[in-house]
């Protein structure tokens, strides 16, 4: 018997020809595994290659949805587009989860993800590299540091019941949360550009009475097909730049 909700994935991707067949064929499994409608949004920015040709193949074995931007414009504008369609589309007691289109994440996690929320509401959950059970394997030195240089940073900056992964990509939104982000944003609000966009909807939900939790994550680049498309030295800036204007 399904669930009476839509766990809807999100899905920003840039020139990942290559991963998107295995993340969609992974999503298909988990699909009978769960026991819940699983709708696929794809937000093209922009790809040169076959992302949006070999994501079409599977519009007749999963509920698929590709919104092809022709100019790429950042994983910000990505995951913003990506949240602003699950706000108009969805109803209330649907979950957002946004994910790597990269291969790099294990689509099992999400039934971790759904147990922790267990009916609650206004919650984001964090696949966190810093939870006890963790799995983090074959990812680039350079990456592994910012990732631990961030860790350390931001929990003395915005230390937050509930996270010490403040820059995952790997999340779980109910609607209500989804909602209380745009409530805290202004009218001409514009996404931040890059990979800084995670921090960004931490410290708008910070500022609402949404619940955070994390699960551990299984991470391993070496299942990505394709280089990170992380410029580590921009997403340093970038940061900076965050951490200088945010009370």
């Amino acid at each position: 018997m399904f669930k009476k909700y839509s766990i809807w994935i999100g899905l920003p991707a840039f020139n990942e020809e290559k991963a998107i067949k295995k993340v969609l064929e992974s999503l298909i499994k988990l699909e009978k595994k769960i026991k819940t409608n699983i709708r696929v949004i794809i937000y093209n920015d922009g790809s040169s290659d076959k992302t949006v040709n070999n994501a079409k193949i599977y519009r007749n074995k999963i509920n698929l949805k590709i919104i092809d931007n022709k100019i790429n414009k950042g994983l910000g504008e990505a995951i913003y587009s990506l949240i602003l369609y699950f706000k108009k589309k969805s109803k209330i007691n649907d979950k957002l989860i946004l994910m790597d289109c990269d291969n790099t994440h294990d689509t099992n996690d999400i039934l971790k993800m759904e147990k922790k929320a267990n009916n609650k509401k206004n919650l984001l959950i964090i696949a966190s590299r810093y939870q006890k059970g963790s799995k983090v394997k074959n990812v680039p030195f350079l990456r592994l540091l910012l990732s631990y240089l961030a860790f350390l940073v931001l929990n003395i900056l915005y230390k937050t019941k509930g996270i010490k992964d403040f820059t995952s990509g790997y999340r779980f939104y109910d609607k209500f949360a989804i909602n209380n982000f745009f409530r805290k944003i202004e009218k001409k609000y514009v996404p931040k550009q890059g990979f800084e966009m995670q921090l960004e909807i931490i410290l708008k939900l910070r500022k609402s009475n949404v619940n955070f939790y994390e699960i551990p994550i299984n991470l391993d680049y070496k299942k990505k097909p394709t280089d990170s498309k992380m410029k580590i030295f921009k997403t340093i800036l970038s940061y900076l730049k965050i951490f200088f204007t945010k009370n």
